[in-house]
């Protein structure tokens, strides 16, 4: 029996990686002054990063139920018999019930939805570990209740550069925006049982992160994690101290440098620093499968 392992964009591998460890992706969108682009296909950080630092409008929307039914029904005829696809967390996204609703009404018993309630390199982990599985002919049931383990044991934590994004999504209030702007006051956000939670505030971005890996480091052996240093187009200086100072807790050359998916992005804004805890692969960390 042939399975596929697919995931949305929202697992921020670049597509070469996908296809090295035979994973299919599915480009989630951004839309950009009223034009749409895809993840990773028609639009990078880079250019979302210039288009939100430009006051450009900024939205984001699930794709349309005849592509997501035409992606599936492509992969099917490629020869799969079953197919495992990993959506952001439903508390963070629609895209869950959506697909989940495409599984049930036309694709039942051959297409199984996870909602990985998690994010970048957490929501990864998730990914490969089922890919690993698939390899090694474990039965998917037994894939899925391991995944449902997997996901509570998850850690992010991150800062936005300023509030303005989180005003333009929708998050927080006009009023609430303008007053943290003014006072440089910083929400600090994580992300607990897959939904954002504000922990607090903060004006020490750096000492926030680090104090955070402090507190991961005595609950999560980087033996058994993977640390991720996420960063959308945060100030250079704060992100090389901060993973200086990580790499003194966990040990030189453990922690993993990335990126925030587009989705994600496109709420929290450019300068958005953070940190991520998930569980290894089998004991392997992610840096073997990029």
């Amino acid at each position: 029996m042939r399975v596929l392992i697919s995931t949305d964009t929202s697992a921020v591998l670049t597509y070469d990686v996908f296809k090295k460890n035979g994973l299919s992706v599915f480009p989630l969108n951004v839309i950009v002054d009223g034009v749409e682009y895809l993840d990773g296909v028609t639009i990078d950080q880079d250019t979302l990063c210039k288009a939100m630092r430009s006051g450009k409008s900024i939205k984001t929307s699930t794709p349309p139920l005849g592509e997501v039914i035409e992606y599936f029904e492509k992969l099917f005829a490629e020869g799969y018999d079953q197919i495992i696809h990993f959506t952001i967390s439903s508390k963070l996204s629609s895209m869950y019930e959506l697909f989940n609703n495409v599984a049930k009404e036309h694709f039942a018993g051959k297409l199984f939805v996870v909602d990985s309630y998690s994010l970048s390199t957490a929501m990864l982990s998730g990914v490969l570990y089922a890919s690993e599985e698939i390899k090694k002919g474990t039965p998917i049931d037994e894939i899925l209740a391991e995944l449902e383990n997997r996901k509570l044991v998850n850690k992010i934590v991150f800062i936005p550069e300023n509030l303005t994004a989180l005003k333009n999504g929708g998050r927080i209030s006009p009023a609430i925006a303008l007053i943290g702007n003014v006072l440089g006051i910083k929400p600090t956000i994580s992300l607990t049982d897959g939904e954002l939670q504000k922990e607090g505030t903060t004006k020490q971005v750096r000492k926030f992160i680090i104090e955070s890996a402090e507190k991961f480091y005595g609950e999560y052996s980087p033996e058994e994690y993977d640390y991720t240093i996420i960063n959308f187009d945060g100030k250079v200086e704060v992100v090389d101290y901060i993973i200086k100072e990580i790499s003194n807790i966990i040990g030189e050359g453990k922690l993993i440098d990335g990126i925030l998916p587009i989705n994600v992005c496109a709420h929290c804004g450019p300068g958005t620093i953070g940190l991520i805890v998930s569980k290894k692969i089998n004991g392997k960390s992610i840096k073997e499968f990029l």
